[in-house]
């Protein structure tokens, strides 16, 4: 015994400069710093190495220390002292080996700790408003992971053998799930209607402690266990119904006072606070589905209302010219499944009346005037309606196919609405033979093929295409005989 006690000590005192890099960087002690203390005729008994050593030793100290608030440490050559307990008791000879009692009062330590401390300390702010409980359970939950992680290292060598050989939950894992039964199971529901209440707070402009939030989402994401199950079932699910509770009562009073653009910009910022919330303190998986809810009440719910509200939907802001308007209804609305359609719609209805005003103009004009096959101004107007809405398409809604379509189809129905005794073909035919002659439109080879360009694109609408071309060879002809092309035809 007297050479083992010696060579316990020597053993201590080599190790004792190099124990604090393990207790600080590893939850384990290296086998070589291990040391037997005992014997086979110097057995610890076990409530001997329990309330002397371990209980007297680390878990007093431990509780008292999260209790008082300082920051937690113990000595090298204390830790040496008590892990070294712990490594004798659990590697006894039976009817010594107290492994099974240690793992067992690990449990019962923490339990009790949890049940007859944290709890009643929660349960005493609960009703004094939720940042309040936030921070104290914010506070006890890093005092458990502090006695965890402690713990942990004092009895290493049950999660090195008995655990393993028993197939039974780590220390870690089991001080998780103490936690989740004494404490999350009894607290989750007033803490997530806090994070609840906190996150309406900032949506109405308050300012709001973020990092407090974040720290108990964490926690929810811990009570998983690997998973998310209790984050999305506790947090993320009375969130989203939340979420939509909100935004239902938001909707209904900006549709009720504000223009559609006013209403938009709401909108947009809504989502894109909704956005960075989760970046902030969510878990990232909670951002489609958040939008989603967004989207759905303040944008799929009042759709139609939007695009049809007087004075300020979708065909006044075309006929205004309101581009970035447009630009924000169309982003915000390409968000929503078929949630282009509707407007699309608008916009081919919209430029198809503009069409026919033109048509309107020029049987208005012809009441009064002679009918002829020159109409220069009736096709520059068309010219100018196409070159116009043309650029709306690309600009103000990104060439989207929807509404390349919707141009498509008006023009389709306005060049191939014909009024007078000569077709829209005869006088677009005509607008090219009157720039292409000599003596016609003064216009410069690059303004004649910029017009000849823009023919050809409501030539491509046109249902009578064969009466353009025979119309166009006949003036041609007239051109050639005549000598008075202006160009190589």
């Amino acid at each position: 015994n007297n050479v083992i006690k010696k060579g316990a000590k020597t053993a201590n005192t080599r190790c004792s400069g190099r124990i604090n890099r393990s207790i600080q960087g590893d939850d384990s002690v290296p086998a070589r710093y291990t040391i037997m203390s005992s014997g086979a005729g110097n057995i610890i008994q076990l409530e001997e190495g329990w309330n002397n050593v371990i209980k007297k030793g680390a878990i007093d100290v431990l509780e008292k220390t999260l209790d008082d608030g300082f920051d937690t440490c113990f000595e090298p050559k204390e830790y040496i002292r008590i892990y070294t307990t712990c490594y004798d008791m659990c590697t006894q000879r039976s009817p010594y080996n107290w492994s099974r009692d240690l793992y067992t009062r690990h449990g019962e330590t923490i339990e009790q700790y949890l049940r007859n401390t944290v709890l009643p300390a929660l349960q005493n702010k609960t009703g004094q408003g939720g940042t309040i409980l936030l921070q104290e359970l914010k506070h006890r939950w890093t005092n458990h992971q502090i006695m965890n992680k402690w713990l942990k290292k004092f009895f290493t060598y049950l999660d090195r053998y008995y655990v393993k050989h028993h197939s039974l939950p780590t220390l870690e894992q089991a001080g998780l799930q103490h936690f989740k039964a004494e404490i999350y199971m009894n607290s989750k529901e007033n803490s997530t209607s806090a994070i609840i209440s906190l996150i309406d707070e900032e949506r109405e402009g308050e300012i709001i402690e973020k990092s407090l939030v974040k720290s108990i989402v964490e926690l929810y994401e811990s009570m998983g266990m690997g998973s998310l199950d209790a984050y999305t079932n506790d947090l993320e699910q009375p969130l989203l119904e939340g979420t939509r509770s909100f935004y239902g009562r938001k909707r209904e009073d900006w549709i009720a006072k504000d223009s559609t653009p006013d209403y938009m910009i709401k909108a947009e910022r809504a989502l894109g606070e909704e956005k960075a919330r989760v970046t902030d303190y969510l878990n990232p998986s909670t951002e489609p589905k958040l939008r989603r809810v967004v989207e759905d009440e303040i944008l799929q719910k009042v759709q139609t209302n939007l695009l049809e509200k007087e004075g300020s939907g979708c065909t006044v802001l075309l006929a205004n010219d309101k581009t970035d308007d447009l630009k924000r209804m169309f982003q915000l609305f390409s968000r929503l499944d078929d949630g282009l359609q509707p407007m699309a719609d608008i916009v081919q209805k919209f430029i198809t009346s503009q069409g026919e005003a033109c048509v309107e103009k020029r049987e208005s004009r012809l009441k009064n005037e002679k009918d002829k096959n020159d109409d220069p101004e009736f096709v520059k107007s068309l010219i100018d309606l196409h070159e116009k809405y043309l650029g709306v398409i690309r600009e103000t809604f990104a060439s989207h196919h929807l509404f390349q379509k919707a141009l498509k189809n008006s023009f389709e129905e306005i060049v191939n609405h014909d009024v007078g005794q000569y077709s829209n073909a005869d006088l677009m035919s005509t607008f090219c033979d009157r720039i292409l002659k000599s003596g016609g439109e003064k216009l410069s080879d690059t303004e004649v093929e910029q017009k000849l360009d823009q023919i050809v694109k409501l030539f491509s609408f046109l249902n009578d295409k064969d009466v353009f071309a025979e119309i166009y060879r006949n003036q041609l002809a007239k051109r050639l005989l005549n000598q008075r092309s202006a160009s190589n035809d």
